[in-house]
């Protein structure tokens, strides 16, 4: 079972996180570098020196022990591997090596275990530090402040609502788009690190205080949609919305063109069968706002099926014929449910409030803080400081 850390800072609670870094990828050698600060090594087996700042270890899978060859070139085993910071501005650049991937940098510690015949590399990191990584990597680098607020918020609600999704691997979360995307420390822009801090420990809840399925997406394409049109279950707080803010940006629109008789083929493997279709404009369909099937003769295909079979930017679209091209005219990219990212975006550009912003994509939420009881052992509301 996961041990919940957490250490008083400032006005909350802050959770100490293992993040499984580069989790789509199996790795069989890494090599650790020390960029800021000196690093204590240890094995299982004990202590084996320090990294200096600068200098690199290299950690190879040999059947089922680590082989760590240290700065100066020395040679070590062990089943288990850590590489933990003098102080907390420690930093540390991850290269995996088998495959030669491209390297990230790190705030904090690092663990290093076997799991599934290949390297488990684990970010044991502060709760608020993640969230900066997360936000910069969701959001990008070149934000207003008042949307890298409404980022923060949105990671960290993810991240403790889903705190043990991956208990039974270790770790709390990994850095794929399974849980949220996590590349590194943020170094890009002070203004994420500032929306953290001032947002530090809120979250967002529903009418009953519990926390937020928080989704949000890239573009909604002019208006979102109720979450129960794209998965089993809805909920009040993830309702259509329109949504101006998201036109006019950058993925705003989209189109693909496929030639008639590829997208006739199409239809008939997913069981729908034009005979000797004479009237080719029977395929097409015109869209103004959301729809869920794409009707055809007498018979519909739901729009996320197309979309999923196609791998298009959103489901979305409507349906036109031009020349011997069907042609999918589409709008927004991702599943359209709650936040859309570009449109917060706008709305930030046109000075809105964060909490505005929130409140304009999900429905009759509260936005609070959380902190944690010692009687209890769990994450409470704390009424006192609300934003």
């Amino acid at each position: 079972m996961l041990i919940l850390l957490l250490v008083w800072v400032g006005r909350s609670w802050s959770l100490d996180l293992r993040i499984s870094l580069f989790q789509e990828q199996l790795v069989d050698a890494m090599l650790f570098t020390s960029v800021d600060g000196d690093y204590s090594v240890e094995t299982n087996r004990g202590p084996l020196g320090i990294c200096p700042e600068g200098d690199s270890w290299y950690v190879v899978l040999r059947k089922d022990s680590l082989l760590i060859r240290d700065h100066a070139g020395a040679w070590h085993h062990g089943d288990e591997l850590r590489f933990s910071a003098a102080d907390e501005y420690g930093v540390f650049r991850l290269k995996p090596v088998l495959p030669l991937l491209a390297s990230r940098e790190y705030l904090s510690d690092l663990q290093v275990e076997i799991s599934m015949n290949s390297l488990l590399m684990l970010n044991e990191i502060d709760m608020e530090k993640y969230i900066m990584g997360v936000s910069e990597t969701e959001a990008g680098s070149k934000c207003e402040l008042e949307y890298y607020k409404v980022q923060s918020i949105l990671c960290r609600t993810f991240a403790l609502k889903n705190f043990n999704r991956h208990e039974a691997e270790g770790f709390n979360l990994c850095d794929g788009v399974h849980c949220q995307a996590y590349k590194g420390r943020n170094i890009w822009n002070e203004d994420v690190e500032i929306g953290t801090e001032v947002t530090d420990g809120l979250v967002l809840v529903d009418e009953d205080s519990l926390l937020l399925n928080a989704a949000f997406h890239s573009n909604s394409g002019g208006e979102t949609r109720g979450a129960e049109e794209v998965w089993l279950n809805g909920k009040n707080y993830l309702l259509p919305v329109l949504d101006p803010f998201s036109l006019n940006q950058p993925s705003a629109r989209w189109r693909k063109s496929i030639p008639v008789n590829d997208w006739i083929s199409y239809l008939q493997t997913k069981g729908i069968f034009l005979g000797d279709l004479q009237d080719t404009s029977l395929l097409e369909m015109h869209v103004k706002h959301r729809e869920n099937y794409y009707r055809v003769a007498l018979d519909s295909l739901l729009f996320l099926v197309i979309r999923d079979d196609l791998e298009l930017r959103s489901d979305f679209f409507g349906i036109s014929l031009q020349g011997d091209q069907v042609v999918l005219e589409g709008r927004g990219y991702g599943h359209g449910v709650g936040l859309s990212q570009e449109g917060a975006m706008e709305m930030a550009r046109r000075s809105y409030h964060y909490t505005a912003i929130l409140n304009y994509y999900y429905h009759q939420i509260q936005i609070i803080q959380y902190m944690f009881l010692e009687e209890t052992g769990k994450l409470q509301i704390d009424m006192n400081n609300l934003p």
